[in-house]
């Protein structure tokens, strides 16, 4: 469903969590229905197709479990929508630097309350389905092998890949800080970069206030010297 104005889709999060009010657009698993905002907002053709593309990978993996992890349906709809670039992992490297980060077995159930820890929540998800798609990704298809409409997430995911999702979110916090350190430099990096210029522009400031007072001593010498020569 497509909302004529902001009034209208505002009624429709009214009873969500705060994370569905700020959306773009939502899936409601209880009617099985994508609701989005009015076309005007979205600002562009390729991000309505990303967004819809996005909520109907909910709706598929609605359709063939009935207890996935948040994380895992997040992660699902965001990867394969294409919405995992290089910004949003190092998005996720200065969230991890400054601890904005919960676990996998925190992410199951529910959204971050606090805004900070969305976007973080949104490529961390991302990040996960990623590795288990690239790294073991024969595990991967064999648990959509095991996949049929209302079947139980957690068996599948242990015959699939032989260990629990919580044992999958011990290992990927071990995987993350190792594998992300490159990104996380870079982050540094960033940060440094960004601080850089400022500190350039206080290094100028500084040489100008201190050239002004040096040439003021000069012309008060000058005009001491002038006095005495009279």
């Amino acid at each position: 469903m497509v909302a004529a104005d902001e009034k209208e889709y505002q009624s429709w999060t009214a009873k969500s969590s705060a994370i569905m009010e700020f959306s773009l657009a939502f899936y409601n698993s209880n009617n099985n229905t994508i609701y989005t905002r009015n076309p005007a907002r979205l600002k562009s053709i390729k991000a309505i197709r990303r967004i819809l593309l996005h909520e109907y990978i909910h709706h598929f993996v609605h359709h063939f479990w009935k207890n996935p992890p948040l994380w895992f349906n997040e992660g699902m709809a965001v990867y394969f929508s294409g919405d995992m670039g290089f910004d949003r992992e190092l998005n996720f490297a200065r969230n991890y630097i400054l601890g904005n980060s919960r676990t996998l077995e925190q992410m199951k159930y529910s959204y971050p309350k606090n805004r900070i820890e969305w976007e973080s929540f949104y490529a961390k998800s991302g990040l996960a389905v990623k590795y288990l798609y690239t790294k073991r990704r024969h595990e991967f298809y064999r648990l959509w092998d095991y996949s049929k409409p209302n079947r139980n997430f957690n068996s599948a995911f242990l015959k699939s890949f032989f260990f629990t999702p919580k044992d999958f979110s011990a290992f990927f916090e071990e995987y993350a800080k190792s594998h992300f350190r490159a990104e996380i430099l870079l982050a540094s990096t960033g940060i440094i970069w960004g601080v850089l210029p400022l500190l350039l522009i206080a290094g100028v400031i500084r040489k100008k206030i201190k050239t002004r007072k040096v040439e003021k001593e000069w012309v008060q010498e000058t005009e001491e010297e002038d006095d005495f020569d009279e």
